[in-house]
């Protein structure tokens, strides 16, 4: 099922803000308590500290509750990152957005709205909604990726996330015949396979790859647990919801691992496992706290306010989740500080 190649909508020289290798982080977005309003005091103090650890901006993800969000608001959520990302020296930092919806004549319209608000790339997860229709209708997937990538003013990421698209997973088949398209930029892996990325990076790493397409294909596993193994398999990095916590932990475990990868020093390596087995550690604590237990985590430990509270039906984290976060973040949050 191969897919022609299309002309590119926005050529490289085009994208006055690259994306490039690494770790990046799909932001919460912090509502009020009293009336789950979006605090953009919080966001933007947010998207400052993870842009002075190095960590790349993921907006109205998973983790930031588009879902729950207008169209407006989602609008909103980008320009305050902008304006955040600009009038704190970080003009070149890209903005990815989740646009993501129902229809592909929604999607592409939010990535239009993406792009008019300043979002430079958009990330786009399976309509799944409809999955007991869809779930094994490759070609009617496929045939909704491929409008959105036709029709999208921006470049598209791919975001493989079963358990937020009803169980929707496509395997390295799929996402390789839509790599060729010239508006696929990436694929974001929630799926937690390393292998079915090593297959995609390898293809999209290839002289002949490079040779049709101008622009770098990036495979970003969506956990920080795997970072190490992944970056063996050829992976670009990671976007990782952990990094609302301790992003400066995760990007000395990439400087780290890539620093080894590069020289093949045998102490460079078991310093980059030893970072893996810590932010593993917490990763796997973040992930069952999920994202009211995020939100806990960084009103507790970074800043209280930071993270508000998710919006209803999301439950606040209740007294299991805190005690958990609290054993299962205390060794990483100590490397953190020490940072």
């Amino acid at each position: 099922m191969a897919t022609t190649p299309r002309a590119s909508l926005m050529s490289p020289s085009t994208l006055a803000r690259p994306f490039t290798d690494g770790v990046y982080c799909p932001l919460i977005t912090p509502f009020k308590r009293d009336t789950e309003a979006i605090d953009f005091d919080a966001l933007q103090t947010q998207v400052v500290r993870l842009a002075n650890a190095r960590m790349g901006i993921v907006v109205l993800g998973t983790n930031g509750e588009a879902s729950h969000l207008s169209d407006k608001e989602r609008s909103a959520v980008i320009r305050a990152t902008r304006e955040a990302l600009d009038t704190n020296g970080f003009t070149q930092i890209p903005i990815l957005a989740g646009t993501g919806t129902g229809s592909a004549k929604e999607t592409i319209r939010l990535s239009n709205e993406a792009r008019e608000a300043g979002a430079d790339y958009v990330i786009v997860i399976p309509p799944g909604y409809f999955s007991f229709a869809l779930g094994r209708d490759l070609p009617s997937l496929k045939k909704f990726f491929i409008d959105v990538l036709d029709g999208s003013p921006l470049p598209v990421m791919i975001y493989n996330f079963p358990g937020a698209a009803s169980g929707i997973d496509f395997n390295s088949d799929f996402l390789i015949d839509l790599a060729e398209h010239q508006n696929c930029f990436g694929a974001k892996l929630t799926c937690a396979m390393v292998g079915k990325g090593h297959r995609l990076s390898a293809h999209t790493s290839s002289a002949a790859y490079k040779a049709r397409h101008p622009r770098p294909f990036f495979v970003m596993p969506g956990f920080s647990d795997i970072l190490l193994p992944a970056l063996v398999s050829r992976a670009s990095g990671c976007i990782t919801g952990t990094g609302n916590i301790i992003p400066k932990t995760i990007v000395k475990l990439y400087d780290t691992a890539i620093a080894a990868l590069a020289t093949g020093g045998v102490e460079q390596l078991e310093a980059a496992r030893e970072l893996q087995d810590l932010v593993a550690e917490a990763d796997w604590a973040v992930v069952k706290a999920g994202i009211g237990g995020t939100k806990y985590a960084m009103d507790a430990y970074i800043q209280a306010g930071l993270g508000g509270v998710p919006r209803s039906p999301l439950p606040p984290a209740g007294t299991e989740i805190k005690a958990l976060l609290a054993t299962g973040l205390k060794r990483a949050l100590a490397y953190e500080n020490s940072l």
